[in-house]
């Protein structure tokens, strides 16, 4: 009997022998499995390319989307997780030396009160530090469910990228005071982020914050970069693509300017500047048929391009007086064109060519076209002269300044006929790119077309380009139609060859669905798109969307083998909701007239481009509405006179259903004309 109690003794003893070194053990390797407790919580983030879990918290106008940047999410996340670790770790560091505080107190005070008494106490070591408590940290609040993994509250535009400065203009829709910041990436690697930190109180946005970043030293080197830029807020998940994002950074800006005015009553006359070298005036050249008839500066002071912020300065203007050889009765072909300061090359501005007034005679018409593909395969587009009827005109491509060759635009593109542009298909050009292109250096590449029968050639649109072959080429696509019933477009990506790649498929901001493009579309083929036809995709959107609600949907198309996705657009679909065909900006960029909204785009998939508007008319009425007025609002804030600006006039196209008719009212070159449009109505195919 006598050995049951000495038995059970050393059993406990060696138990609190047990403890005690589990104890110690546990305080010695506290740095070690503290940091890894806390990774541990936040490592399993999703392999999306727009996962929540990957949004880092850190520090003109508007209808200028959403990251796809996988590799600097995955770094973003990876840098968010270690910062939430060591959060995790210093709290309860805290934690455990209060708790030794309050320990130490009360075994202080119950010293002091003989209640340890009976208790065989031994004192610690002056230099013992007891361990912490094993409380695991808790999870950090990380959705990284898909619907969450960008900002639809967010928005704003991407106004310059160029090695002088970054700058443009963020807001929050719901709640305008809110802290943005705005992270920009080279190349697809970030080089910035910082807070949006200028607010400005919009005439119909309401409250917007401005940002700029000077001369950000990866783009100072001479070359060719892409630009992106995001907004997001560090107590929300999510960030969004500002508009304008991708942007392209070339080794030099081309000079800019407008051909505003050929007319008898007030000569040639325009604007033109070089963003490069400041307010140095540029020459500038003026041809008839293609014969130089005036060299001179734009120098001559216009006040409007500054006050109206068209031009950095208003000494950039130019004029010249009718040339008598224009009242021949003949119709002529005027061309300006503005030389660049650092490089002389020669470039014709907005609004050139102009054929002058309808006169009697033989007319000549200039040929149009595109330049539209520049990738490591091919360099597409299109051109067609009016006067060739089904017939071909020539392309030439010239690189770095010399003509590399001359070749037929007679490639099929179904989608020039579907649309009306031309007579039939065989307006396409392309050429397998040169490999003096795939060098790693940069390159300028310009297209003109050549005048049928005779007469001036024509520097195709989109053309200069510059280009330095790429490691990944973006995927290239169009999301042309979105309804109820139906989502339809394309995605191809250079880097997949043959084969198709994916989309996602986002509705009001929220993750829905990934599909395969890979619908056969036989209009691709010999387009200079995708060596095969298998990159269409034709969705049926969800039942939810059938709510009698207006709902956004943006499609992307997923990079191959990675990196960045493609935003295709943002489509709206629900009722009264519909397209006009055409796309309008606050800024005239024309002096010659006081009001109106800026026709920055026409769809030639829709019915405006076939009533006649074009790229740089301007909108000045709608519906019997007086376009380009501000909101007036009284000194409670309430709205008293509707704006008209285009936000405004976006919202009142979205009161029309499709095939509604609406009458619109355009200005071009001093004169007005009205247009009856078809809502919606899709032309082709």
């Amino acid at each position: 009997m006598a050995t049951g109690p000495v038995k059970l003794n050393v059993g406990a003893l060696l138990c609190a022998l047990l403890a005690i070194g589990l104890f110690v053990a546990a305080a010695e390797t506290s740095e070690l499995w503290l940091p890894m407790l806390g990774m541990g919580q936040n490592t399993g983030h999703s392999h999306h390319p727009r996962n929540a879990a990957e949004e880092v918290a850190t520090s003109d106008l508007p209808d200028s989307a959403t990251d796809n940047a996988a590799r600097q999410a995955r770094q973003a996340a990876q840098s968010q997780t270690e910062q939430q670790s060591r959060d995790a770790e210093r709290a309860l560091r805290e934690q455990a030396d209060r708790e030794q505080a309050a320990r130490l107190k009360r075994e202080k005070e119950n010293a002091a009160k003989g209640k340890g008494a009976g208790t065989a106490a031994v004192p610690a070591p002056k230099d013992a530090t007891p361990a912490p408590p094993v409380v695991p940290p808790q999870p950090v609040a990380v959705e990284t469910v898909e619907g969450q993994q960008f900002n639809p509250n967010l928005r704003g535009g991407l106004d310059e990228a160029s090695p002088v400065r970054v700058r443009g203009w963020v807001m929050d829709k719901f709640e305008p005071e809110a802290a943005l910041t705005i992270v920009l990436f080279v190349d697809e690697a970030e080089i910035a982020q910082f807070r949006a930190a200028t607010r400005e109180e919009h005439k119909t946005l309401g409250v917007i914050w401005r940002f700029e970043k000077e001369a950000p030293n990866a783009l100072t080197d001479g070359e060719k970069h892409v630009v992106r830029a995001f907004v997001f807020r560090a107590d929300q998940h999510g960030r969004t693509e500002l508009a304008g994002s991708p942007r392209a950074v070339n080794q030099g800006s081309i000079p800019r300017g407008k051909l505003e005015e050929a007319s008898p009553e007030k000569g040639i006359s325009g604007y033109a500047w070089d963003p490069d070298s400041g307010k140095k005036p540029v020459k500038i050249k003026v041809t008839i048929d293609g014969a130089v008839v005036a060299g001179l500066e734009a120098n001559a002071k216009n006040e409007e391009l500054v006050k109206r912020k068209i031009a950095p300065t208003d000494t950039c203007a130019f004029h010249i007086d009718w040339p008598a050889i224009l009242d021949d009765g003949v119709e002529h072909t005027v061309q300006v064109f503005a030389t660049d300061n650092e490089l002389g090359t020669e470039h014709e501005i907005e609004g050139s060519p102009r054929v002058v007034s309808n006169r009697s005679g033989v007319a000549n018409s200039p040929p149009i076209g595109g330049f539209d593909i520049c990738n490591k395969s091919v360099l597409a587009g299109w051109s067609w002269d009016p006067d060739a009827g089904q017939g071909s005109n020539d392309v030439e491509i010239w690189l770095d300044g010399e003509l590399f060759v001359q070749l037929a635009a007679n490639s099929k593109r179904d989608q020039l006929k579907w649309s009306r542009v031309t007579p039939d298909s065989y307006h396409g050009w392309l050429l397998t790119t040169p490999g003096k292109l795939l060098d790693g250096a940069t390159h300028t590449v310009r297209v003109y077309a050549l005048n049928y029968p005779q007469g001036v050639k024509v520097e195709l649109a989109g053309s200069p380009k510059q280009y330095r072959v790429e490691e990944n080429t973006l995927p290239m696509g169009g999301y042309w139609y979105a309804a109820e019933d139906s989502l339809r477009g394309w995605a191809a990506d250079p880097d997949a060859g043959t084969e198709a790649i994916e989309v996602e498929v986002y509705i009001d901001g929220k993750f829905w669905q990934k599909f395969k493009a890979d619908r056969k579309e036989e209009w691709m083929v010999g387009s200079g798109l995708s060596p095969n036809a298998e990159h269409g995709f034709f969705i049926k959107p969800p039942d939810s969307v059938k709510d009698g609600k207006e709902h956004q949907v943006q499609i992307f198309a997923i990079n191959s083998p990675d990196g960045p996705a493609a935003n295709l657009g943002t489509r709206t679909i629900g009722v009264n909701s519909t397209f006009c065909g055409f796309w309008t900006q606050d800024k005239l960029i024309d002096t010659r007239i006081e009001q109106g909204l800026y026709v920055s785009g026409v769809s030639p998939w829709f019915d405006a481009y076939h009533k006649d508007v074009k790229v740089g008319d301007v909108l000045i009425e709608y519906g019997g509405i007086a376009a380009g007025t501000a909101e007036v609002k009284d000194k409670t804030g309430n709205v008293t006179t509707p704006g008209s600006m285009t936000s405004d006039f976006k919202a009142w196209i979205n009161t029309k259903k499709p095939n509604d008719t609406v009458k619109f009212k355009f200005w071009r070159n001093g004169q007005t004309y009205e247009a009856e449009v078809k809502m919606g109505e899709l032309k082709g195919q």
